[in-house]
């Protein structure tokens, strides 16, 4: 089984000398999504946690609309990568199909292959939660998830995303941003987790983020660094918390700050 990390022999230039050293690098695999029988897409990825990142794309990406759905995940090894075998109500496939795709795509970004403005400017499904949470809570999620970041810490090449909540964290790292909170909406759906916590991202906040965070209902997003502007607008309408810069002691709220407590 892959750890994710490959040891590679690199050359590290210092006082004007070139001294070859083994250094660690982040893993990328690709990853082909197989609905029904039918290709669908390959993704690079990291080679971990795959069956979470199958099923978080499917429901981040409205192929199924709720976990029971995804009637069966089975991950094989081939010579050339990885494929998610995943076996799907004959309506959602037939929906699925009908989608004119590019089969190769660099991240799961949700945007890869869309046809129409009208597809990617949709604008997401607002929802209620009366979740709230302390500020310095916020703040000791964000350090807690630097300090879980094992992969990142051995290569210094991989986003993780976090689910904060009660004082507890779990992390998934990849090396897509993407990825990585695909994995964590896929473990939290198979454990049937109640969406009451706070997101905890390490990279920026782009749109499509901010739309597969809006179909888990994750009610507050907290990032280390900056939103898009498009981001913001999809959380002010999916009533989504949106936080940025959250660094030290400090961050920015951007949309609907009540349910941040001071």
């Amino acid at each position: 089984m892959s750890k994710g990390i490959q040891t590679v022999t690199a050359h590290f230039y210092v006082d004007d000398a070139l001294q070859e050293l083994e250094q660690q690098v982040a893993e990328e695999v690709p990853l082909l999504l197989v609905y029904n029988g039918v290709a669908y897409l390959v993704m690079l990825c990291s080679p971990l946690h795959l069956e979470q990142l199958a099923i978080g794309f499917s429901l981040s990406e409205g192929i199924v609309a709720a976990y029971y759905q995804i009637l069966a995940v089975e991950i094989r090894a081939s010579h050339d990568g990885y494929e998610a075998h995943l076996q799907i109500p004959n309506e959602f496939a037939a929906k699925l199909r009908s989608r004119r795709r590019n089969l190769q795509s660099r991240t799961a970004c949700g945007l890869c292959g869309s046809e129409q403005l009208a597809e990617v400017m949709r604008a997401p499904q607002p929802f209620a939660s009366g979740f709230q949470i302390e500020s310095q809570a916020i703040l000791a999620g964000m350090r807690a998830l630097s300090e879980l970041q094992t992969m990142n810490q051995q290569t210094g090449g991989v986003h993780a995303a976090g689910w904060w909540t009660a004082g507890q964290l779990t992390v998934f790292e990849d090396l897509g941003r993407h990825n990585a909170l695909d994995k964590l909406i896929g473990h939290l759906a198979s454990q049937r987790q109640r969406p009451d916590g706070v997101l905890l991202m390490t990279s920026r906040l782009s749109y499509d983020l901010i739309q597969k965070a809006a179909r888990a209902q994750m009610p507050i997003i907290a990032a280390i660094s900056a939103p898009s502007h498009l981001a913001i607008e999809q959380a002010r309408l999916a009533n989504i918390t949106l936080l940025g810069f959250v660094r030290e002691q400090r961050f920015t709220v951007y949309t609907h700050p009540e349910r941040v407590l001071t």
